[in-house]
């Protein structure tokens, strides 16, 4: 009989005790697991690998806000645009 197949993966790591410690009285703080106050960390840390569109939304617009005119902007643009993607 096959492992049924999961979305989580196991991560161990040595820490000082000290860091374990503090890990453990967030946990306590927050009233949850070790590993749920790591898992936030690291996702906080690293980014949730997912993009946020309206904040990126509103980043470009400040960048192209700052442009004098709508050519510069377009010129812009099309000098920033990652189209490593496109076919």
């Amino acid at each position: 009989m096959s492992r049924p197949k999961t979305t989580t993966a196991v991560l161990t790591i040595r820490v000082p005790a000290a860091l374990d410690r503090r890990l453990a009285r967030e946990a306590r703080r927050r009233r949850t697991t070790r590993s749920q106050v790591a898992r936030a960390i690291l996702e906080s840390g690293l980014g949730s690998g997912e993009p946020d569109l309206a904040t990126e939304a509103r980043r470009q617009s400040l960048l192209v806000s700052r442009r004098r005119s709508e050519r510069e902007a377009l010129s812009f643009v099309a000098d920033a645009a990652d189209t490593s993607g496109w076919s």
